[in-house]
């Protein structure tokens, strides 16, 4: 089979990871990189040995499928941009910044009979992956991502930040959608939200919590799921499970198991999926149907949150 052609478009500090993976894969040719700064667009193409677009418009015709990388806010134009021209994208989270842009793209996207990845790269960590082999019926989840304070990222709230990688986790393990949703948030160091923590119920009646913070000492990323037999916990940063259940008995009341799973690129998993599912037809791990939910669950989250500020 003839190779794709791919391009990365903005290749700001994660954009030129994105354009690295592309590199790594033999099913592909990254053709170029775009960038809203020109020097910037000719300092990775010059890097990474292809070429440098100063317009986006220009790499019409030459790709089958890029990946946007640029700011929240050029996401949908950039989007729409390609996949009228039938070039299939894969977007980074959040998949626009306005509900309405969101709904429009995913419509586009199916008209078009296009591909629309999401790249919520949580649903490559190989331990969510290791983790989600053994949820039934889950009773309640719990969602923990912990960070320290940096500039980058401080002009949206945390939610969009942070949490939108919870909610959209939250979605895929529970299996179901939203019912109802309670908590709080607060402004500490940014002008937006830095801590946020939420209460959900599920439809399906699956209870979970989800704590957020960009403003911590240290780095703390994990999931917990409860269940009947036993409760299953994962570092999704050091990659360690453990499983506590109910022991033989006598000395033994508490059986725990602990173990490790291998490292993985997440990254590269993530652009590899994304270019199997353009290969080969393929439905994407991660569509635009679910970018909208998610963003649309952050939506309520921020708005339930103002509210409660609002009372208080």
């Amino acid at each position: 089979m003839t190779k794709l052609r791919a391009a990365v478009i903005g290749v700001g500090y994660l954009g030129n990871f994105h354009a690295q993976k592309y590199k790594n894969n033999p099913h592909v040719e990254l053709v170029g990189v775009c960038d809203h700064s020109p020097a910037q667009a000719d300092k990775i193409a010059a890097e990474l040995k292809v070429s440098s677009f100063h317009r986006p418009q220009d790499l019409v015709g030459q790709v089958d499928l890029v990946t946007i990388a640029a700011s929240t806010l050029s996401h949908f134009e950039l989007a729409k941009l390609f996949i009228e021209n039938g070039i299939h994208v894969n977007v980074e989270k959040p998949i626009t910044a306005t509900l309405s842009q969101a709904k429009e793209l995913v419509a586009l996207a199916k008209s078009k009979n296009v591909k629309l990845a999401v790249g919520h790269i949580e649903r490559f960590n190989p331990s969510i992956i290791e983790l989600k082999k053994y949820i039934k019926k889950p009773r309640l989840i719990e969602l923990t991502r912990m960070a320290t304070f940096k500039t980058r990222g401080a002009d949206v709230s945390v939610l969009h930040d942070l949490m939108i990688h919870d909610i959209d986790l939250l979605l895929w393990l529970s299996g179901s959608e939203i019912e109802s949703m309670t908590g709080m948030g607060s402004k500490l160091i940014s002008n937006e939200m830095d801590i946020a923590c939420v209460s959900f119920k599920m439809k399906n009646g699956v209870q979970a919590v989800i704590n957020v913070s960009r403003v911590s000492s240290g780095m703390t990323r994990s999931v917990r799921i409860v269940q009947d037999e036993a409760t299953y916990f994962a570092n999704t940063g050091s990659l360690e499970l453990e499983k506590v259940e109910k022991g033989p008995g006598g000395e033994e009341p508490v059986k725990i198991t602990k173990w490790t799973v291998d490292k993985a690129d997440a990254l590269q998993s993530e652009t590899n999926a994304f270019i199997e599912a353009v290969r080969e037809n393929k439905t994407p791990v991660v569509t635009g149907d679910d970018g909208l939910r998610a963003l649309q669950a952050i939506e309520d989250v921020g708005a339930m949150i103002e509210a409660a500020w609002t009372k208080s």
